[in-house]
């Protein structure tokens, strides 16, 4: 693999890949400069900050804050993608909250003119049903896809993008055009 679609390695050469922030970082912007390992965080590094659909379960949760934070992540040109964001049916706080956070960094995906990397579990219809609603004139790409061919067909013709990791399944991998297919690691630290 060439370039790493979505990521959660810090340590990835700058450039070869685009690195998921992780929760302590989006929460706080300060620790980008003051992360353990500096040179994690490159200067010419590929980053997506977003609020992801698990965080929403926290105890601590504070919508408010992730919003200011972000807002502050988001204005440095280091971060290429707004993400990961989504649905998760089995892991997070209500639809209800899930949504109101999405529909926000949808809006702000717009104005900032930076695509989206979705994160959706057990919520294609919610997914669909939101592209629908919101009318996105940026890219959204489905990563981790594992789907059947129906649903990528689904997806491709809705205009989303899919990424494929380790597992996916194959026939919808082959039926994916190459400039809507992204590859990735997902790894984790």
């Amino acid at each position: 693999m060439d370039f790493d679609f979505h990521t959660h390695r810090l340590d990835i050469p700058p450039g070869t890949g685009i690195v998921s922030l992780p929760q302590d970082i989006v929460r706080n912007p300060k620790v980008w400069t003051t992360y353990p390992s500096a040179q994690q965080l490159h200067p010419q590094g590929l980053y997506a900050a977003g609020i992801h659909p698990w965080w929403t379960f926290d105890e601590d949760f504070d919508f408010e804050e992730y919003k200011a934070s972000l807002s502050q992540l988001w204005d440095l040109p280091q971060i290429v993608q707004i993400g990961e964001c989504g649905f998760d049916r089995l892991r997070g706080a209500s639809l209800e909250l899930q949504w109101a956070v999405f529909s926000a960094q949808v809006a702000e995906s717009e104005r900032r003119q930076l695509p989206m990397t979705l994160h959706v579990v057990r919520a294609f219809d919610l997914i669909l049903q939101a592209r629908k609603t919101l009318r996105p004139q940026q890219v959204w790409t489905i990563h981790g896809f594992r789907g059947k061919p129906a649903l990528a067909q689904q997806l491709l013709k809705a205009g989303f993008d899919l990424s494929f990791g380790q597992h996916y399944n194959e026939r919808a991998f082959a039926l994916t055009p190459p400039d809507h297919r992204h590859l990735e690691t997902d790894a984790l630290p």
